[in-house]
């Protein structure tokens, strides 16, 4: 009883500390065990050769009987314990040619993070860190949804998904059809100048990148891509919501994603802290595989994409 009465103690603080104090974005691998129940506002500790080994490996394509048993499987937890509330990763959006951030491959092996993707980074020198943010624009405005993208759209509409949070600023969820989408992480949407508030469409700001220099406002100042960076807050609106979904749901499916930044990576504990069930749709592990009922490790697409055609049977 002292045990559970200490556990719940934990939680509650942690949903503080998570959902009202700060809600910066945190690499999970820099917390100790001790940090497992708190929040913690940690430097970013990622850089140039220091990939997630777990992450980007090769895995074993799953053989079509495993995949249909799996989905069946998924198929009948939605069934039972639906809509489901699905929280997605740089996972899902892979297969639309978008590489990853973490992997041997990813984003940071080219770009160390502290110097491209921190708050201070930005204002210490913003013209460095659009060099960066240019290129990314110019292809996640390019990219077009995937299997995994278009199956939870048809997975809203039939009724079998209640809502997505995701933690990818690409927009593909809701060029899919998604509709009920929060974004905790921010998107490339819009762009904003921290000197006045005025806000700018992606559109507005490609057109100003093509002419080889970083988007200002009509004040003079360089924009803000309106994403979190690391040492940032998250949208407060946003990432309340996302929690509250979490604890709301009996059934969170988690796809594309390993779990890794906190406090998103917190969202299954808000779950099962709750009396909910959470399934997993990765490629490779992720933190809480070992307390979810289901773990399919598979591409996102194809399993999505089954799990559509196993509930309209």
């Amino acid at each position: 009883m002292d045990l559970d009465r200490h556990r719940l103690d934990a939680v509650l603080a942690q949903r503080r500390i998570a959902s009202a104090e700060a809600s910066e974005i945190v690499d999970a691998r820099d917390l100790e065990p001790d940090e497992v129940f708190r929040v913690v506002r940690y430097p970013l500790r990622v850089g140039l050769g220091e990939p997630d080994l777990q992450l980007g490996v090769e895995v074993e394509p799953v053989d079509g009987e495993t995949l249909r048993m799996n989905v069946a499987a998924l198929a009948e937890l939605v069934r039972r314990h639906g809509p489901a509330v699905v929280l997605t990763g740089a996972g899902i959006s892979t297969e639309s040619g978008i590489p990853d951030f973490r992997s041997p491959t990813g984003t940071w092996a080219h770009y160390d993070p502290q110097e491209y993707a921190t708050l201070d980074a930005f204002e210490a020198d913003p013209i460095k860190v659009w060099s960066f943010y240019a290129l990314r624009f110019r292809a996640l405005n390019e990219a077009r949804p995937n299997a995994g993208h278009l199956a939870l759209a048809e997975l809203e509409r039939a009724g079998h998904v209640s809502a997505l949070v995701t933690q990818n600023i690409d927009l593909l969820h809701e060029r899919a059809g998604s509709r009920e989408i929060v974004e905790v992480h921010g998107s490339i949407r819009t762009s904003t100048c921290r000197r006045c508030g005025a806000a700018y469409g992606i559109e507005t700001v490609l057109t100003q990148l093509e002419r080889d220099g970083p988007p200002r406002c009509d004040c003079g100042d360089v924009l803000k891509p309106d994403v979190v960076f690391f040492g940032e807050q998250l949208p407060e609106a946003a990432i309340d919501r996302a929690y509250e979904l979490a604890r709301s749901t009996r059934l969170l499916l988690v796809a594309g994603s390993a779990l890794e930044v906190r406090p998103v990576s917190l969202l299954p504990d808000e779950t099962v802290l709750a009396g909910g069930r959470v399934a997993i749709v990765n490629r490779g592990p992720t933190s809480f595989d070992g307390r979810a009922v289901l773990k399919i490790d598979g591409r996102a697409g194809e399993t999505l994409s089954a799990l559509v055609d196993a509930l309209r049977a």
